[in-house]
This record gives C-alpha cells, sequence and structure tokens, in this order.
C-alpha cells in the first residue's frame, strides 16, 4: 500500500468507508461453486490419483503470500472479490501478507537485519502462523529469477524450506509460478522470461513431489492484454511496465485467475453489481494492511518503543473495524447468492 494513515485518522476512515459501502444497493448474481463437504490436506481428484483443483470450504482462512503481484492485489481487491463471488455461500477470509520485492527467504520483510535470513524466514512463518491459515497461496519465483540458471538452487533450497516451515499450519498450499513480463517501450523480456519459465518448472516440480496444487501464472500479462483487446474503452493500460499489472490488469484477469485456482470457468462477472462487494474488500483489506504492518512500527514495537510504545494500543483498535467489514463482505455476498 503506497500510503500510510495514523491510527486515529484511519479508524474514522475505515467507520465512514464501512457506512459508505454499507449504503451502496445490493451486489449482483453469482453462481454456486462446489461442494462444502470434501475436506482434506490436499485436494485429490478420485480418478487418479493425482492433485486437484484447490476446493474450498465453509469457515476457509486463505492467506497469501509473495511479492509485488500479491500485494497490489489488496489495493484493488478484484481477485478476492471473484473468488467470494465464486463462493457466495460459503464463509471465506482472506488475509493478504504480500510484500512487494519479497522472496522465499524474505528479503523484503528484515527491517534492521535484513542480513539475516535466519530472522527474514521467521518473520514470514510468524505472520503466516498467527493467522491460522488453512489454505496457503505463493507467488515467488519472479525476483528470485533475475539471478538466472546460478540461482535456481537456492531458490529452490529456499522455497522448500518455507513449505517445511509453514508445515505445523497444516494448511493446504498452493504455488503460484512466475507471470512473464510482455515487451515494454522497447524492452526485450525474452531472456528474464526464459528464467521465469525454469523457475517455474522447478516450482511445479516441488509441488508434484509434495503433492501440493501448482497453478501456472505464467501466462497472466498475455491474457489481460488480450481482454484489453476486446475492451476498446479501457481506461488505461493493463500493466506497469509490462510486468506489475494495474487496476484494469487486476479486473480484467480476475476471473481467469480464479478459474485457474478452481480448475473450471467462472461465471462472467458483472463488476458493475460486484462493486460494492469489492468496495467492502477493499476496505476490510486496508484496515488489515495497517493492522499488521503499522506505521512506525520501529516506535511502537522495536528500539524506539520507549518514546511511542504507549501508542502500540491502538493497532489493537483496528480489529473490531476489520470485522465489520468482514461482516458487510458475507451481508453481500448472501445477497449476490439470492440474486
Amino acid at each position: 500500500m503506497g500510503r500510510r494513515l495514523t491510527i486515529g485518522a484511519l479508524l474514522l476512515i475505515g467507520l465512514a468507508s464501512w457506512r459508505m459501502v454499507a449504503e451502496v444497493g445490493p451486489a449482483g448474481r453469482a453462481e454456486s461453486a462446489v461442494p462444502e463437504n470434501n475436506p482434506g490436506q490436499a485436494e485429490v481428484a478420485s480418478n487418479n490419483g493425482k492433485v486437484g483443483p484447490l476446493q474450498l470450504h465453509d469457515g476457509e482462512r486463505i492467506v497469501l503470500l509473495g511479492g509485488t503481484l500479491i500485494e497490489r492485489e489488496q489495493r484493488w481487491g478484484y481477485w478476492e472479490t471473484a473468488l467470494v463471488a465464486a463462493h457466495s455461500h460459503l464463509r471465506l477470509r482472506v488475509r493478504n501478507l504480500g510484500w512487494s520485492g519479497d522472496t522465499v527467504t524474505g528479503e523484503s520483510r528484515g527491517r534492521f537485519e535484513f542480513a539475516n535470513p535466519n530472522y527474514r524466514l521467521r518473520q514470514i512463518v510468524e505472520q503466516t502462523l498467527a493467522l491460522q491459515p488453512t489454505v496457503i497461496l505463493l507467488h515467488y519465483g519472479g525476483n528470485e529469477a533475475y539471478a538466472g540458471p546460478a540461482g535456481l538452487a537456492d531458490f529452490e533450497k529456499g522455497l522448500e524450506k518455507l513449505l517445511d516451515a509453514l508445515q505445523p499450519s497444516k494448511a493446504r498450499m498452493v504455488l503460484l509460478t512466475p507471470q512473464a513480463q510482455r515487451p515494454f517501450a522497447g524492452f526485450d523480456p525474452s531472456s528474464i522470461n526464459a528464467h521465469r519459465r525454469q523457475y517455474g518448472q522447478s516450482i511445479r516440480k516441488i509441488a508434484t513431489r509434495r503433492g501440493l496444487i501448482c497453478v501456472d501464472l505464467y501466462p497472466l500479462l498475455e491474457q489481460a492484454e488480450a481482454a484489453a483487446a476486446r475492451w476498446p474503452n479501457s481506461p488505461e493500460p493493463v500493466s506497469e511496465y509490462g510486468l506489475h499489472l494495474t487496476a484494469t490488469g487486476y479486473r480484467l484477469t480476475a476471473g481467469w485467475v480464479v478459474s485457474q485456482l478452481l480448475g473450471r470457468e467462472v461465471p462472467q462477472l458483472n463488476w458493475t453489481e460486484l462493486e460494492p462487494l469489492r468496495q467492502a474488500v477493499v476496505t476490510k483489506n486496508t484496515l488489515f494492511f495497517h493492522r499488521w504492518r503499522p506505521q512506525n512500527e520501529t516506535y511502537l514495537f522495536g528500539f524506539r518503543k520507549h518514546e511511542q510504545g504507549k501508542n502500540a494500543q491502538e493497532v489493537a483498535a483496528l480489529d473490531p473495524l476489520i470485522e465489520q467489514a468482514e461482516n458487510r463482505i458475507d451481508e453481500l455476498r448472501r445477497q449476490w447468492k439470492r440474486r
């Protein structure tokens, strides 16, 4: 998230945003998706024993881990909204722990110990386990791919170590491969895309060996551009620098991404009808972002907490606002189900 707010201002904005969403009319229609009575550590297809697509159940707690692609999704909420709409009969809780530029070793989370890989990994794991997830989506490999073939072994080792460290959650894990970069302003991404494809292949092998679901996002940007070509009045490009999705890019790929996760086509999304639900998702995401990554955390919880540590208690004041936002999401997705 690009800007940060004081806790007091955020409380007011959170309440105002929730009221604003509550005043908007009911959302539109979505098709019921999957049965609720098929729990398990891995989704295994009954016909051949292979790992099948993701199936979600009532009460799932879904955590998203990764770098820029994951973190930016919370800003606009299109993917999450599409996922909720496809499961309007289920109560889902989604938490985004993405951190721009992150890697499997947590390089973006090092704070003042960025050179300490054990500390960085512990940040990812503790942040995730604290949320008691039942499903974890991991999107890594894109940043690591810049190291090329020489860095592949380290990436594989780091991913295996992260997956092992997350095992105590007993969550079903879904690995997402890096997206390809598209040509931009004369830049030819062929070389980095070859590396991204290689790292994606490695991710798929690890997923197969561990019995995990793997979703191939390599053609993500191509899908976005193809969708934009069918929408001549698109308000902006689908990506920045041919790599990072814009709001329009997330919107145009939401149905495709959810279809890849679920292994089936989802009904066409009517974003006009879904806008109240999306706004509720964005409100919740904004509140949760400031809950787990508060402004000036060094002063609140770190080595300078002797100066402002008394204000740390205000961070927890976001919890009831987050729950209100979640309740509003539940209300809207139930309205969507009835239509």
